[in-house]
């Protein structure tokens, strides 16, 4: 029987798991016997664990990255509360799994940036595309004059995303709502 393979679906495995456990907690053993594929199928797709890794993160980016533009680009409403129903909407999902997911991304910086130099630069580009679309709609809301204007739009991204990622290590850390709950409350504070 000649069984075809999406790459796709095994991306989303991997996504699954690697939130679930993290990169070296999670065997590429376990990565094939979840998929359902052989270890030369899983081999025909990636070079190895790293490279599977790295095509995860950008999977998962990816994914991230396209929800977020289609949140924050909705001509009808207003910038300012794009931004937060989207927070919102991220927040309600970690509670949904109740808190046993976090974030990818950030759990392949804590876990790899310093010890794996390809994860590192990944990484880093990976924040870079979330950067910039939060950026885009601060700037839109900025013009609207619902934003703070003495700060800059990418200023104003960076702190609210490290913010964001703060609450998302310490809820997964203890299992916990209150550090979403600090976050929900503060992010307006760094737009006001």
């Amino acid at each position: 029987m000649n069984v075809k393979h999406d790459k796709k679906d095994i991306l989303e495995i991997g996504m699954r798991l690697f939130r679930l456990n993290g990169y070296h907690n999670t065997g590429t053993i376990e990565i094939i016997k979840e998929a359902g594929i052989s270890r030369g199928s899983f081999y025909n797709f990636f070079v190895d664990k790293e490279d599977f890794g790295i095509q995860v993160l950008q999977h998962y980016t990816r994914g991230a990255i396209a929800y977020m533009e289609t949140c924050l680009n909705k001509p009808s409403e207003s910038p300012l509360k794009l931004i937060l129903d989207m927070f919102t909407d991220f927040i309600d999902t970690y509670r949904a799994m109740n808190y046993k997911w976090g974030c990818l991304l950030a759990g392949f910086s804590l876990e790899l940036s310093r010890v794996e130099p390809n994860f590192e630069t990944h990484t880093h580009n990976e924040f870079e595309l979330y950067v910039g679309c939060l950026e885009k709609a601060i700037i839109k809301a900025q013009k609207l004059g619902e934003v703070r204007m003495d700060r800059e739009a990418r200023e104003l991204s960076i702190a609210i995303f490290s913010l964001y990622n703060g609450a998302l290590l310490m809820m997964k850390a203890g299992m916990l709502d209150e550090p979403l709950e600090v976050f929900q409350k503060n992010v307006m504070n760094l737009l006001n």
